[in-house]
């Protein structure tokens, strides 16, 4: 939270229900901000820890990174 004033691009937040190394109440916390501050983002939950090891599960999450990415569009020329 301490830096999520600074965002200036969409967030993509896939997040573990059951992680130990971020639980889930920290993610909750900082998209509560980035709807606050009205900041553009995604938040995909899975129903595992830190990652899946779930061939199903991995899928779907690219599936979802994917889909964020492409309705981004193509940005502007630097």
């Amino acid at each position: 939270i301490t830096y999520v004033e600074q965002v200036r691009v969409p967030v993509m937040i896939l997040a573990g229900e059951n992680d130990p190394r971020c639980p889930i109440r920290q993610i909750e916390n900082y998209l509560s901000r980035l709807r606050e501050l009205g900041l553009p983002h995604e938040v995909y939950r899975f129903d595992a820890g830190h990652g899946s090891l779930v061939i199903e599960e991995t899928l779907q999450q690219l599936a979802a990174e994917i889909s964020f990415v492409e309705h981004l569009g193509t940005p502007p020329p630097l």
